[in-house]
């Protein structure tokens, strides 16, 4: 266990290491409190194109600045994560989306030693508006699913790898319905 915090947020005395449910935990000697450390979660649209293309983002800020990343972030407190992957999407680049399913929910961590967390990958489709890169990306660009980039975190890779596995499914189904 990575120790990151030392006092607690409930009354501000010391937080030591215990033994809580069987798993060592931060908590506190004078109220008790025990202060889990989750993964924080994150909702991410991949925006698909009538080519079957997939929209990157350029990401401005660290981790992994200047590398291509899919498009989203963090759940707010109280947000449901299909709720969050709109509104990042609107925040980063101007547009509505529409969700059209979930691609998976993937662990990583938020650069080489940050935090967990754990993210809700959608795919999705711009409903409306024109795209302009704010916020915290620079850039975006359409890719072929064949021919993808670097992508910045190994659960966004994940993530396209995943999509592709099920495009290529529907696609021998089409295939196949074509035939018969």
């Amino acid at each position: 266990m990575s120790i990151k915090y030392s006092f607690c947020p409930k009354c501000g005395d010391k937080l030591k290491i215990s033994k809580h449910e069987n798993k060592p935990r931060l908590q506190c000697g004078a109220c008790g409190f025990v202060f889990y450390q989750n993964a924080k979660p994150t909702a991410s649209v991949l925006i698909e194109n009538d080519k079957g293309e997939i929209l990157l983002t350029r990401r401005a800020i660290e981790p992994f600045k200047g590398y291509w990343d899919t498009a989203g972030g963090f759940c707010e407190e109280d947000e449901h994560p299909e709720i969050a992957a709109r509104r990042e999407i609107k925040e980063e680049l101007g547009v509505e989306v529409e969700l059209t399913g979930l691609i998976g929910i993937i662990m990583d961590r938020y650069g080489d030693d940050g935090d967990w967390t754990i993210n809700m990958y959608y795919s999705g489709r711009i409903k409306s508006g024109e795209i302009k890169p704010a916020d915290d990306i620079d850039d975006y660009q359409w890719f072929s699913l064949d021919s993808l980039p670097n992508v910045a975190f190994k659960s966004g890779k994940k993530a396209l790898d995943t999509l592709k596995n099920i495009r290529a499914k529907e696609s021998d189904k089409l295939g196949k319905a074509g035939k018969g």
